[in-house]
Parts: structure tokens; C-alpha cells; sequence
């Protein structure tokens, strides 16, 4: 980045100045983003299998794995495999040292508990009428369950993704957000805010997902979500994980950071109801997201990356809001990039690993416009909006 590029951005500008991700197409950021530019899938057959009404035998459903990286590996233990080869690409990729330690903030997205949630509720409607005291029972130990498993990773896999990358961030600049894709812009909101506010100098945003494996892939095949040899509308489950490093514009001048990017907004918004609530999706709270995001970036960004998985429901969602967008805060014609083309569904990796894909996209030169603007979309309530651009010059394309 050049003198004349740093000036054109305040000392509050926030720069992105490292990746990582770890997914089906590659351990790194750089090999998995080559890979989806080139239009390369990888498929692993799971563990579940169904029946193919042409042949009659059982086919094992396929997804989007990180071969040899996750194998035989479940539940915390698992998502910390993943985590640990993305951030690790991270701190090589962004060349922190030591010194770059201080004052940093660590803020990580969490798988949620809405598909898990949604299948305890369904098996309890399936038992037929039970007493109102049975069913609240039920539920109670069912979160009480996910309570326990939330803070199983916020106590164990957090400190030990920190530890195995040698980064002595203190609990108190440390944050766990749970939920679905649109959770991420959340937390980058927040990551925003402190760094603009000076109390740290950089922060780690990213998120772990995976839904592949163990109880995670047998809710949302029990749900009816993903997709099958007989049905075309669906999903197939991925796994992932993902960061970016924020830095305030002066903090990375400071340490002669490599400027790949810069983030210029975050916002969220939330419907009413959910994909199981019987509501048609109406677009209304993604497009509340992207036109304050954009108020705020003052931009008008000439890529879309969203996550549209092959679901009716989220294909409905973003293609309504897009009539309410197109032609006013977002351009008649703009690029279209769908992350889980290559990826799968990735859940709370969703927002990390779509930045990165437009930040290389940047570095490399084939990103059709010089802004994007990503765009989140959930089967729970939550919708986010997130605008990244490039630097105002050419980078040094090394990598």
C-alpha cells in the first residue's frame, strides 16, 4: 500500500490486513479461494444414506468435507480442527508478530442451535398431545443441553485456538456470538465499534461451522433442508472455518501492515419469523440490512457475494429484496457470487470466508468491481448487510 493510499483513508479507516480459511477446497485461504474462482468442488460422501427410487439401493448423501483435516474428529473437537487451520493461516498470512499482539481482540462465530431447536420441537409435535408440563420439560433440558454445549466452546475451544497459535489475547477482549450466517455482522459490528472507540488496535473476526458430521447433519436431513437425488431444493451441508483481521487504519501503518481491503460497514436486521414459521419470505429485513449498511458506507457496491444455498426459502428471501433494492441503494446490474456453490452451507463461516473471497478477488484482479457487498441470510430471524472495498491502487499481487 502506498503513502498516497494511506492518506486517502483517516486513521479511523478500517483495514483489512489478513485471512484465513480452511474448506472442502483447500487448508488455506489462498488455495481455497483459487479454487472456487476456477469453479473446482470437492464431494465426500456422508453418513447418511437414502434411497435411489431408479435403482432401489441406498446412496450415501454427499457434501462439502475437509478431507483428511476432520476425519474421525466430532462435535468441539472437530470445529477446533477446523478452527485452528484457519487461524493459523491467518497469523502466517498477515505477518503479525509478537508485538502485534497487544491490544488485539479475538471475536469468533459459533454454531446456534436453530436447526437443533427446530427438530426437538418437531419430535415433541410427533409424539401427539402431551401435558403442557411434559412438553416444557422437554425443551427445558433440550436448552439446558445446548447451554452446556455452547459453553463447552467458549471455555475449552476458545482458549485452545488462542493458545495453539500463540495469542495471548485476555478474556476480557474475547467474544463468542452463536448463531446463523447473519451472526457474523454482528460481531463485526461490535469488533467496529471498539476499534473506532481505540480501546484495542486490531481484532480476529471469523466463525467455525460445520454440518457434515454427528447430530448437526442428522437435523438438517431430519428437517427436510437438504438436498437429495429426489429433491432438487435443498441444500448440501459443508464445513468451514474462517477469519479476517481488522485493523485500524493508524495501527497498521504503525506495524507496516499489508492493506488488502478495507471494510466500510456492517449492519443487521431481523424478521419476524423464521423458515418453519409458515410465513413467505418478503425480502423486508435483508433489504432493511443492506440499505443502512449502505447509508452508512455511502457506496454503491458493484459485486454481490451472497449465500443463496439452493433453498426455495432463501432464494425467495434475497430475490424479493433485490426488487426492493435494484435500481435505488444497490445498481441496476451488478455481479452475483454464491459462496456455497463451493463451499456447501457453511453456517457461522459464511460472512468470514465470503470477505475473503472478496478480498482475494481484489489482490488478484478478477473481482468485477472494486467494492462488494456482502449479504447474509439465515433460516432463523437474522439477515446482515457487510461493504468491503478495495485500496485505491493495485496491490502487489504475490500471492
Amino acid at each position: 500500500m502506498t503513502a498516497s493510499d494511506i492518506q486517502s483513508h483517516s486513521p479511523a479507516a478500517i483495514a483489512i490486513t489478513g485471512l484465513g480459511l480452511t474448506s472442502s477446497l483447500g487448508i488455506d485461504v489462498v488455495a481455497s479461494c483459487a479454487s472456487a474462482r476456477a469453479g473446482v468442488t470437492q464431494w465426500t460422501q456422508l453418513d447418511i444414506e437414502e434411497p435411489d427410487l431408479d435403482t432401489l439401493e441406498s446412496i450415501p448423501l454427499k457434501g462439502h468435507a475437509v478431507r483428511g483435516l476432520t476425519d474421525g474428529f466430532d462435535g468441539v473437537a472437530r470445529l477446533a480442527r477446523l478452527g485452528d487451520a484457519a487461524l493459523a493461516d491467518l497469523v502466517h498470512y498477515s505477518g503479525m508478530n509478537q508485538a502485534s499482539h497487544v491490544r488485539i481482540g479475538f471475536f469468533v462465530c459459533l454454531p446456534g442451535h436453530f436447526y437443533s431447536t427446530s427438530q426437538c420441537q418437531l419430535e415433541l409435535l410427533g409424539q401427539g398431545p402431551a401435558a403442557e408440563d411434559v412438553a416444557r420439560e422437554d425443551l427445558q433440558a433440550h436448552f439446558e443441553r445446548q447451554k452446556l454445549f455452547q459453553s463447552k466452546l467458549e471455555q475449552s475451544l476458545v482458549p485452545a485456538l488462542l493458545q495453539w497459535n500463540g495469542l495471548d489475547i485476555p478474556f476480557e477482549l474475547r467474544a463468542t456470538f452463536h448463531g446463523g450466517p447473519a451472526v457474523f455482522a454482528r460481531a463485526v459490528e461490535q469488533a467496529i465499534n471498539l476499534l473506532r472507540s481505540r480501546r484495542i488496535d486490531r481484532c480476529i473476526v471469523g466463525g467455525i461451522d460445520s454440518y457434515v458430521h454427528g447430530r448437526a447433519l442428522t437435523d438438517v436431513h431430519t428437517l427436510g433442508l437438504l438436498r437429495t437425488e429426489e429433491k432438487p431444493s435443498g441444500f448440501f451441508p459443508g464445513e468451514a472455518a474462517s477469519f479476517i483481521l481488522l485493523e485500524r487504519m493508524d495501527a497498521a501503518r504503525l506495524r507496516g501492515a499489508r492493506i488488502e481491503g478495507f471494510l466500510g460497514s456492517s449492519a443487521i436486521a431481523a424478521e419476524g419469523f423464521d423458515r418453519f414459521s409458515d410465513a413467505p419470505p418478503q425480502g423486508i429485513a435483508l433489504a432493511t440490512a443492506t440499505e443502512e449498511c449502505l447509508r452508512l458506507a455511502q457506496r454503491r457496491p458493484g459485486l454481490l457475494i451472497v449465500n443463496i444455498n439452493g433453498d426455495e426459502f432463501r432464494a425467495r428471501d434475497f430475490g424479493t429484496a433485490l426488487a426492493r433494492l435494484r435500481g435505488t441503494v444497490l445498481p441496476a446490474e451488478s455481479g452475483q457470487w454464491f459462496p456455497p456453490a463451493s463451499f456447501g452451507e457453511i453456517g457461522a463461516a459464511t460472512g468470514a470466508a465470503s470477505i475473503c473471497l472478496a478480498v482475494r478477488g481484489f489482490v488478484r484482479g478478477y473481482a468485477p468491481s472494486h467494492s462488494a457487498l456482502v449479504m447474509l441470510l439465515g433460516d432463523d430471524e437474522a439477515r446482515g448487510a457487510i461493504f468491503v472495498e478495495a485500496p485505491s491502487t493495485p496491490i502487489n499481487r504475490t500471492r
